[in-house]
């Protein structure tokens, strides 16, 4: 069972939200799937957020955030790209909308993004994870199948809008960026394209033969997913568990491997600021790595850190 709403880059107002709940109440004979649709809106926090769709995935409702371009809601037959974007662990939609700023973009550029919730990562409402293979918390002890809510999500855009399925990419941080890599790796031949911002190549085993753009954002001062991998830090070991995480060189390796492309980037450093790049790619592949020298565990946005990852991964999969 679907249910979820069509939105329009907005949010509904308290005031209207307070009226729809009044009258759902004094209906007396009201829609149990409204009933539930609203009680699921609270759970996930999504209450005034008519952009919000609840599905149903192996029994459980799950819930992601759309923010699709007017052309769209009116039928445009023009098949419109699509960016996914995975908050952290410990995040949750809104937390990596507001961060990223990638909605304003969406809107400016003619593409859907999407903001996905992952499932409780301990016992903090509103604080969630994914199941990225070797992290994080809740979601990788109950093994949460999130490839699956994922393809599920993929497959409520396509059924309301006319989706470019070769242009699906997938943006991350932190336990997010994690995942977008699993995607990658288990659906490689829809993913055109993934963008990590401060995560690891956490997966054991990545099968698919599949290229696709790979942008890798870090910063070297990271102590929650080292720069040169190890285990994280104490302090969020004791929130989500330990692992131990792999570097940004062993994603560029893998990722230069897998693209096939010359495994010794051509380098240029401006400032804080160095960009590898990875060349001679084959056909739908490339890599390019920025480093942030002394950078932090955040999504960096210019000018606090010297250059704004949502700009350049926008830019990056050719969304501008």
């Amino acid at each position: 069972m679907i249910r979820g709403g069509r939105g329009r880059f907005g949010l509904v107002t308290a005031v209207f939200a307070l009226l729809i709940t009044a009258s759902i109440a004094l209906a007396g004979c009201a829609d149990p799937d409204a009933a539930a649709d609203a009680a699921q809106r609270a759970q996930f926090n999504l209450s005034n957020d008519e952009d919000a769709r609840i599905i149903t995935v192996d029994g459980e409702d799950r819930s992601y955030v759309a923010r699709v371009p007017e052309s769209a809601v009116i039928g445009s037959p023009m098949p419109l790209p699509v960016l996914i974007v995975m908050h952290g662990a410990g995040g949750n939609s809104a937390k990596v909308e507001a961060a990223s700023g990638l909605t304003r973009y969406a809107a400016a550029n003619n593409f859907i993004a999407v903001y996905p919730n992952g499932t409780m990562a301990a016992d903090i409402e509103g604080q969630l994870a994914w199941n990225a293979g070797d992290c994080c918390a809740a979601p990788l002890r109950n093994d949460v199948d999130d490839v699956a809510f994922i393809e599920a999500v993929l497959a409520d855009l396509a059924a309301e809008y006319v989706v470019d399925e070769s242009r699906v990419y997938i943006a991350g941080f932190s336990n997010g960026g994690m995942m977008s890599y699993r995607l990658a790796c288990e659906l490689g031949d829809r993913i055109a394209g993934v963008a990590v911002v401060a995560g690891a190549l956490n997966v054991s085993d990545c099968e698919s033969e599949s290229r696709a753009s790979v942008l890798i954002v870090h910063g070297t001062g990271d102590l929650t997913v080292p720069y040169d991998g190890g285990p994280t830090n104490s302090r969020t070991a004791a929130r989500f568990g330990s692992w131990t995480n792999k570097s940004v060189a062993d994603a560029a390796a893998a990722w230069a491997t897998r693209d096939g492309c010359d495994p010794s980037p051509s380098r240029e450093t401006s400032g804080s600021i160095t960009l590898a790049v990875y060349d001679e790619c084959q056909e739908d592949g490339a890599l390019e790595v920025v480093t942030i020298e002394d950078g932090l565990h955040v999504w960096p946005i210019s000018p606090v850190s010297g250059f704004d990852a949502s700009s350049y991964l926008v830019e990056f999969f050719g969304l501008d």
